[in-house]
């Protein structure tokens, strides 16, 4: 499939860097569709549907940071893996309401209100962070880079990356603390 998706590029020094794309974050964004459409083909799907997107959007693409490419990659995996659920309800494959997830009011509106608000407050307090240690958790924990990743994209050592890792949640979670939100 790679050799497809390197067809519809033209300079090799972008057929070497969508390859190394390819295969430093194919796994991630198959487990980032899997979790989203629950089937495997599915999410290999999306997966293929995305590097076709990829691929398309490479010349504005590869002047982006690293940081940028991997968050394009995952909002892109995100859209094509939603498009298949989409399609697969319009053909009745799967009910809107597994699709939407609609509450069954098991739940009580108040929770999910006082959740969002909660969740809103966390991501401002995120937002406050000085730059490296709000970029060092938005890597980890959004598009899902390890350690050794965010080391490589950043350029630091990934002794560097864990002391970052580790100020972030220190600082954030004093920010929380001080809203009053439980961590």
């Amino acid at each position: 499939m790679l050799f497809l998706y390197m067809a519809m590029l033209d300079e090799p020094e972008d057929k070497a860097l969508f390859e190394h794309a390819y295969t430093k974050y194919k796994g991630k964004m198959i487990a980032l569709a899997y979790n989203i459409t629950g089937n495997y083909h599915d999410a290999e799907e999306a997966v293929s549907n995305a590097f076709f997107k990829i691929a398309g959007n490479f010349e504005k693409l590869k002047k982006r940071t690293g940081q940028e490419r991997a968050a394009y990659y995952c909002v892109v995996t995100k859209n094509c893996a939603y498009d298949i659920l989409r399609e697969k309800s319009r053909r009745g494959e799967i009910p809107i309401e597994d699709e939407y997830d609609i509450p069954d009011g098991s739940s009580d509106v108040s929770d999910e209100v006082l959740s969002e608000y909660s969740y809103r407050r966390v991501v401002e307090a995120i937002r406050s962070l000085p730059e490296i240690y709000a970029q060092a958790l938005y890597l980890q924990n959004v598009t899902g880079l390890s350690v050794r990743e965010i080391a490589s994209d950043l350029g630091v050592t990934e002794a560097v990356v864990r002391k970052r890792l580790e100020r972030a949640r220190c600082k954030l979670r004093e920010l929380l603390e001080e809203q009053g939100i439980e961590v």
